[in-house]
C-alpha cells in the first residue's frame, strides 16, 4: 500500500508545472477594430418559427444587438444587449403577448421491438 501511495505522489510532482519554465508571452499587437452589421428575420407561417436577430459593432468596438424569438407558449421573447470593454455585456429581455397560436410537431410514435 505504500509503495502505490509512493508511486502516486512521484506521478502527481512529475506533473505538476515547473517553476523554472518561463511563461508564455502574450503578444503586444493591436488587435483592429472592424466595424460590421448584419442581421436576419424568420417568418415561418406553416411551422410558426419567428426569430430574428440584428447586431452592429462601431469604431470603438461597442457592440448593439437586439433578438427574439416566439416560445411554445405564443410569447415573444425580446433580449436587447450591448457589449464594450468597460461593461461587457449587458442585456435586457422582455416579453411581449402575439397571439400566435404556435403548432407543436406530433410526437414521434416508435415502431414497438418484437
Amino acid at each position: 500500500m505504500k509503495v502505490a501511495i509512493m508511486m502516486c505522489l512521484l506521478g502527481l510532482a512529475a506533473c505538476a508545472p515547473r517553476a523554472d519554465k518561463p511563461l508564455s508571452q502574450t503578444s503586444s499587437e493591436e488587435i483592429s477594430i472592424e466595424p460590421y452589421n448584419f442581421s436576419f428575420d424568420v417568418q415561418d407561417d406553416e411551422n410558426t418559427v419567428y426569430s430574428n436577430r440584428a447586431e452592429v459593432q462601431n469604431e470603438q468596438g461597442v457592440v448593439q444587438g437586439e433578438y427574439s424569438w416566439v416560445a411554445a407558449n405564443g410569447i415573444r421573447y425580446i433580449t436587447t444587449y450591448t457589449a464594450d470593454a468597460v461593461n461587457g455585456f449587458v442585456a435586457e429581455t422582455r416579453e411581449e403577448q402575439t397571439g400566435i397560436e404556435v403548432k407543436l410537431p406530433e410526437p414521434y410514435a416508435s415502431k414497438e421491438r418484437s
